[in-house]
């Protein structure tokens, strides 16, 4: 998922669910291989690679299976209403139901140990809509009934889930909801009440991204990424601000055109609510009625990603957006903050990356007063750093990338990842060791762990482009998810044949890399998450059926152009969907 700006990625979709347990995998048939385990050897990938597919399908290697789980517009509880195939849904029916344009995912276990593994909360972003799938007249009536269904179906899902006889289903449960652009939000941290950030518009709610991460104390964070989708103005002599251009937001009103009906969303009549949006947002899964926090010590960025690890206590978050990679460190403990005054996530240093060529690197602070971020600079204090962060980041001298992902840390030896989704060849993967391995060290050396494009003369590669997000979950393999249909990028240079996105397993320590999953035409493959166990993967399916280079485009009379994944109902259309991947035997994914 492209973070924050412009069309990005273009389809939503929605699911149905079950009877009594409100399950989907019954609605799908399953992607169904099977052969003999093979043991665990440590972090390398065992199982056998996939290979690269144009098919409408989800594809796992032989011994797994692939369900469907929670595809877009399945019901959150019994009485919620189920979803209309032909996209006729209300938005109050969509706001009771599974957002779409599924993005980055978590799975906060309900218990400790054994039973952690079993029963837990899936945490979802919905992240943007193809408005020729979401609306049954393919969003050709510019109605405040489209755009109160678009703010209805993105933001965020969370929903209880069990796993039961070897199968994962969804049950109705009070902790069930969806946070959406109408939801109650509070901003925390610098820049809460300040006059920048006033609107008057009521709630800012929660408009969805691709970041997802899980912090030490049990809380998950997204980061809205979307900001260019949802704004707009139609004002006659409106011209964008400097800062306004650096965040995507133009005239046009991107995807959507929320403005012409929400004055909300109108950049010339209400320039400050943007400024509300943007940020890191921690959702407490466990507590329904808490307002998520929208933490603005974070910076501003737009996110692409996020990744939550600890150095001496305190609460380390690495972030990236459109052009930088970022960390926050806390300014103490995060177990004493929690106890009391401001939280872990509320003071603390934003730094941005700067690489050298010589492998070595540093965190520049961003911190007004030093050099580029004065007042004579156009700075006028912190909270205005805070706010362009992006710009303050490009002021300071980071180093620009393209497209940085959703970064991951491994959870050993604390190596940081990082994908870079565009530039020569297809993209990459980047690997760095903060100084004296601590997370809070001003220094740290880089590489290139691994670079998109066709596998190498021995063996360590497999093809693939377009790198968008990691997970390194506890066994320490590196899953990376690809995103080949956003234009340009998976082309440039990438010397990789046509295919669908994909999602790969890779080891730290040799460099293997094996194609685990590919996906259904036109998906990106929007997010990972596993199990405590690790005998579960869970994989978000993102925008199949949506228009893409070499794959066409869905129309309004014929959804189904593109993809018809994965219902294939012949009077439906494709639906964005958590997949979730077990071994046959029960084992360790990756093995």
């Amino acid at each position: 998922m492209a973070p924050g700006h412009g069309p990005g990625r273009r389809q939503v979709l929605r699911g149905g669910a079950g009877i009594g347990v409100l399950t989907a995998a019954a609605l799908f048939g399953d992607t169904a291989p099977a052969t003999a385990a093979t043991p665990d050897t440590g972090s390398a990938p065992s199982f056998r690679g996939v290979p690269l597919a144009r098919a409408d399908t989800v594809t796992v290697p032989p011994g797994y299976t692939a369900r469907v789980l929670l595809p877009w517009g399945a019901p959150l509880h019994r009485d919620t209403p189920r979803w209309r195939p032909d996209a006729s849904d209300t938005a109050a029916e969509a706001a009771r139901q599974v957002g779409t344009g599924h993005g980055g995912l978590r799975y906060v276990p309900l218990h400790p140990g054994h039973d952690g593994g079993r029963r837990g909360l899936l945490v979802l972003n919905h992240s943007w809509a193809d408005p020729v799938l979401l609306h049954a007249d393919g969003g050709r009536a510019a109605t405040a009934a489209r755009t109160d269904k678009e703010m209805a179906s993105l933001g965020m899902t969370v929903v209880r889930v069990e796993l039961t006889n070897g199968r994962w289903r969804v049950l109705d449960d009070e902790l069930n909801r969806r946070l959406t652009a109408a939801s109650p939000t509070r901003l925390s941290g610098p820049l809460a009440g300040h006059g920048d950030l006033e609107t008057g518009a009521g709630p800012a709610g929660v408009i969805g991204g691709s970041a997802h991460a899980t912090t030490p104390w049990g809380t998950c964070l997204t980061g809205e990424d979307t900001l260019g989708d949802v704004f707009g103005t139609e004002v006659a002599g409106w011209t964008a601000t400097e800062t306004q251009r650096r965040y995507g937001l133009t005239g046009d009103g991107g995807v959507y055109g929320w403005h012409t009906h929400r004055e909300r969303f109108d950049l010339a009549r209400n320039p400050n609510e943007a400024h509300r949006f943007g940020w890191t947002v921690e959702v407490d899964p466990f507590d329904p009625s808490s307002a998520p926090a929208k933490r603005t010590a974070l910076g501003r960025l737009a996110h692409g990603g996020a990744a939550v690890t600890e150095s001496r206590g305190r609460a380390v978050v690495y972030m990236s957006d459109r052009t930088h990679i970022y960390k926050f460190v806390g300014a103490r403990p995060w177990r004493e903050a929690r106890g009391r005054g401001p939280g872990p996530l509320d003071r603390g240093t934003l730094y941005a990356a700067r690489l050298s060529s010589d492998g070595l690197g540093d965190w520049l602070p961003l911190v007004h007063g030093r050099s580029g971020l004065t007042r004579r600079d156009g700075f006028a204090d912190q909270a205005e750093v805070l706010l362009r962060a992006r710009e303050a980041a490009d002021a300071v001298g980071a180093t620009g990338f393209r497209r940085p992902g959703t970064p991951a840390v491994h959870p050993e030896t604390g190596v940081v990842y990082c994908p870079e989704a565009a530039g020569s060849g297809g993209g990459r993967v980047l690997s760095w060791t903060e100084g004296a391995r601590d997370h809070g060290a001003a220094l740290f050396s880089w590489d290139e762990f691994v670079r998109a494009g066709a596998a190498s003369d021995d063996g360590r590669g497999a093809v693939f482009a377009a790198p968008v997000g990691l997970h390194c979950g506890g066994d320490g393999r590196l899953w990376i998810r690809t995103d080949v249909t956003r234009p340009g990028e998976a082309d440039e240079g990438a010397r990789v044949p046509p295919a669908n996105s994909a999602l790969l397993c890779a080891d730290p320590e040799s460099g293997q890399v094996r194609r685990f999953l590919t996906g259904p035409r036109g998906c990106g493959i929007g997010g990972t998450a596993s199990s405590p166990d690790q005998r579960t993967l869970f994989v978000t399916v993102q925008g199949p059926g949506s228009a893409a280079a070499r794959v066409g485009a869905p129309t309004v009379d014929d959804p189904r152009a593109v993809s018809n994944w994965p219902g294939f109902d012949p009077a439906g259309r494709p639906r964005s969907a958590v997949v979730v991947i077990r071994k046959d035997d029960g084992g360790i994914i990756g093995t």
